[in-house]
């Protein structure tokens, strides 16, 4: 009798163990499963995520108080940190040029017909864009942003008042060496941006910017084209 209650003991503990292991085992396995679905729709999810974007813009750029008149051309590079808060980064070229005849300040009959000024400048700008209006496929910002500016100036001749007591009638073509200058300054940039969703990944864009530095100041009006992609 003692043989048999052992033995009933002995097979109690090891059905018991059976169930265990087989309960632990499917625990396991679900356990597994379900790490592996987060895991899919978490890949799913951040794979779904255009967190990149690259732009290319161009248009019209004024310097100085906007009598210089001329284009540029800027790359850029954002990332997406939040869905209205993004890392922006762009590099800019501009160049413009002024032609100033003696007929724009009225002498006609002055013989010396032209001056001229270029200035241009290449600008690294670091900063954010903040989404104040999206809708569908319709989306307003605002960007500000910190960089370092290369910039150069070069002019020849020039229309300055005769300093004589009694002048000749009108301007009087004083001429000037020629001179070229090159600097290196920093500044800052704000502008306004809407933007056009043509496609999940193609967008059309325009944007007014204004940009302040040491010597100078800058304004553009730009057409863009975005293309934006998946995380790396």
């Amino acid at each position: 009798m003692i043989i048999s209650w052992t033995s009933l003991f002995l097979y109690r503990q090891i059905l018991h163990l059976t169930k265990s292991l087989i309960n632990n085992h499917i625990f396991m396995k679900t356990t597994i499963v379900l790490l592996l679905l987060i895991f899919i729709s978490l890949s799913s999810f951040s794979q779904s995520e255009l967190k990149n974007t690259i732009g290319l813009s161009g248009g019209f750029t004024l310097f100085g108080t906007g009598d210089i008149k001329g284009y540029n051309f800027t790359p850029k590079y954002e990332r997406q940190l939040t869905k209205l808060i993004a890392f922006q980064s762009q590099l800019s070229f501009a160049n413009a040029q002024r032609h100033t005849s003696a007929e724009d300040f009225g002498v006609a009959n002055n013989p010396y017909t032209i001056s001229f000024l270029q200035s241009s400048s290449q600008k690294l700008n670091i900063g954010f864009l903040v989404g104040i209006f999206k809708r569908q496929s319709h989306f307003w910002g605002i960007n500000a942003s910190a960089g370092a500016v290369r910039s150069t100036q070069f002019r020849y001749g020039g229309f300055r008042l005769n300093p004589m007591k009694n002048p000749p009638v009108g301007l009087e073509y004083i001429p000037d060496p020629p001179y070229f200058q090159r600097s290196l300054s920093l500044g800052f940039s704000g502008g306004l941006e809407y933007r056009y969703s043509v496609s999940k990944h193609l967008k059309l864009g325009l944007e007014a910017a204004y940009q302040q530095y040491i010597r100078d100041t800058e304004a553009r009006i730009n057409f863009v084209v975005y293309y934006s992609f998946y995380r790396f």
